[in-house]
């Protein structure tokens, strides 16, 4: 095998174009190749601790929306155990406010009898005196 000049110029050439190319492509394309890996390593990152924000934010909800519903059924309870027994003071007034009207009508219907009956007694004894100062008057 021989070896000539130009065999040592195509390798010298060789190893200056391939530092060159080194220098010009590879190096900044291997920049750019770990910026881009960094960068979606970062959005990575970035997107994994959203959704674990949104996670904490859906349980947090949950959790309120539970509370809310509990707290919703427990007033609802009572609203409707204070309209139970309102309604149930308005009924026992209203039982007894008509007992105490009935009382009060019977009272006045018996005053009204007695008054009449005196009336008629007092009328009896006057058609009485007449009957008597008739029969009397005539005989």
């Amino acid at each position: 095998m021989e070896f000539n000049a130009t065999f040592i110029v195509s390798v010298i050439s060789f190893i200056i174009f391939t530092l060159l190319m080194n220098e010009i492509l590879y190096k900044p394309v291997s920049k750019i190749v770990e910026e881009r890996e960094h960068l979606i390593n970062d959005n990575y990152e970035s997107a994994k601790e959203s959704k674990e924000q949104a996670g904490a934010i859906y349980a947090d909800r949950d959790e309120k929306l539970s509370k809310t519903a509990a707290e919703n059924k427990k007033l609802t309870a009572e609203t409707l155990a204070k309209a139970n027994a309102d309604a149930k003071n308005k009924t026992t007034d209203a039982k007894q406010n008509s007992i105490a009207q009935i009382n009060e009508a019977k009272s006045d219907i018996q005053n009204r009898s007695e008054a009449l009956n005196n009336e008629i007694k007092g009328r009896i004894d006057e058609l009485a005196d007449n009957i008597s100062a008739k029969i009397l008057g005539e005989v």
